[in-house]
């Protein structure tokens, strides 16, 4: 027989490290229900991971009736590339020239969180040691960028009590529990900010709103390919508000100095943002995107004309150490965005067209002029905002061509508009662009139309372009 886990409290040795306790125990109601689930031999066979499933290869059956992913809960390759902490270096010195301060939330691992959960013989295979060592040595590096990260890394030496109720047991997830941990976690990291220092501060409250349940993605999973499933999970909401004497002094009308960009870590469901309010005594403007990765919510927000007419003093983004932080396509759409692409600067060419299904030459540089890869930045604008993927082929002078593919999920808000630079790595620097195609599908909307430019890049002064062009 197994049952669900009742309410959870942190003893009083916990209560004190923190200050104040994870508030929130989830009184769940108990059932007594009959084991069903045991891993089948179709789990441990990577053909049963078609598709979406991948992100689930493989699963391995835990103790107490925990499920884990063997390809991303027992990571030891934690962090980025060489390049990938100097793209987020760009990043971060970028956002500070307009005065915004990066923090990163970088949770780590699921299964090193809770390595007492796993089977003796899955433990011995799992690195944790290793784990920990390159998820500490990527907080470092991360801050010895500029970064701002919260000292998660100290949630590895919480009793296993503790760290067992920071994730679901058949879920990604963090639970609410755990994302009020983590929220303790950034507040006292941001308090050691000057520019923190300088916003103004908003007293809220959390109070406890009935139970929901979470059937879990690995348990779904764990469906699929062996046919039954465990109980679902259930968890009491967390709804954070203003105090009354706080909101009559604050008002609504103020948009926040704090933004949230995160995952569907930073859902409602979980009140992480809620937590933060709470904590750390300031208004959160959560602009996460469910289902988006890592890089949605940040593309989504920094292109926002919001962000354009008030960047925030802090900026927030909350990241699984699963993700690939050195994905190039996000940093050629993301640092343009900053500048607002080609929206405030004269286009070196540009042109409104009406398209066809299949191959449209939107830009021709016939006059041959000196518009380099490195250089510049490119700015497509549909009629129409429905339009989520955009699929381009990007001609030089030396016959060279890249095929460009941006797709957005159908969580981010549509708005029809793409910018991104052009190559400027050792193979396309120096070359000049001859033409721009954009491919449309047969399905595509009647009537659509486009508007393409190319504009030089806000960090490249038009004097050094015009010495490259002699």
């Amino acid at each position: 027989m197994s049952r669900f886990a009742q309410a959870w409290r942190m003893s009083a040795a916990i209560a004190t490290l923190f200050a104040s306790s994870l508030s929130l125990a989830a009184e769940a109601p108990e059932y007594a229900i009959e084991r069903c689930c045991q891993i089948c031999p179709q789990a441990l066979q990577d053909s049963s991971y078609p598709g979406d499933l991948g992100d689930f290869r493989q699963l391995v059956q835990g103790q107490e009736d925990w499920l884990f992913r063997s390809k991303i809960d027992f990571m030891t390759n934690i962090g980025t590339t060489p390049e990938g902490f100097k793209l987020l270096q760009d990043l971060r010195d970028a956002l500070k020239a307009r005065g915004v301060e990066l923090v990163m939330v970088y949770l780590p691992p699921r299964g090193l969180l809770v390595t007492e959960m796993l089977r003796p013989q899955d433990r011995s295979n799992f690195n944790a040691e290793l784990s920990r060592k390159n998820y500490l040595a990527t907080i470092e590096h991360l801050r010895g960028l500029g970064i701002r990260v919260p000292d998660l890394s100290s949630l590895l030496a919480h009793p296993a009590e503790v760290r067992s109720k920071f994730f679901f047991k058949r879920d990604n997830h963090w639970t609410p529990q755990g994302a009020e941990l983590a929220a303790q976690l950034l507040a006292a990291e941001l308090s050691k900010s000057d520019v923190f220092k300088g916003i103004a501060r908003k007293e809220f409250a959390t109070r406890t709103e009935g139970n929901l349940y979470k059937v879990g993605s690995l348990n779904q999973a764990f469906g699929k390919i062996c046919g039954n499933g465990y109980a679902n999970e259930y968890f009491t909401r967390a709804v954070t508000e203003p105090k009354e004497e706080s909101a009559e002094l604050f008002g609504d009308t103020e948009a926040p100095d704090v933004v949230l960009v995160g995952t569907s870590f930073s859902s409602a469901q979980y009140n992480f943002d809620g937590f933060l309010k709470q904590y750390a005594r300031i208004d959160v403007d959560n602009r996460s995107v469910t289902g988006g990765g890592f890089h949605s919510a940040m593309l989504q927000y920094l292109g926002s004309q919001d962000f354009q007419d008030k960047p925030p003093k802090v900026l927030i983004w909350e990241v699984n150490s699963y993700y690939d932080l050195a994905m190039a396509t996000f940093y050629r759409q993301v640092m343009p965005l900053l500048d607002n692409g080609c929206r405030d600067v004269a286009a070196t060419l540009g042109q409104k067209m009406a398209l066809r299904p299949g191959k449209n030459e939107v830009l021709v540089n016939t006059g041959v002029k000196p518009i380099r890869s490195e250089d510049s930045v490119v700015e497509i604008q549909f009629s129409k905002p429905v339009i989520n993927e955009l699929r381009s082929t990007i001609w030089y002078m030396t016959g060279s061509r890249e095929n460009l593919l941006i797709s957005r999920t159908r969580e981010v808000e549509p708005n029809g508009r793409f910018v991104f630079r052009l190559r400027e790595d050792a193979e396309w620097a120096g070359q000049t662009l001859l033409s721009l195609e954009i491919d449309m599908p047969a399905d595509m909307p009647q009537g659509l139309q486009v508007e393409a430019k190319i504009c030089r890049r806000a960090d490249k002064p038009e004097t050094v372009m015009q010495a490259k062009a002699n």
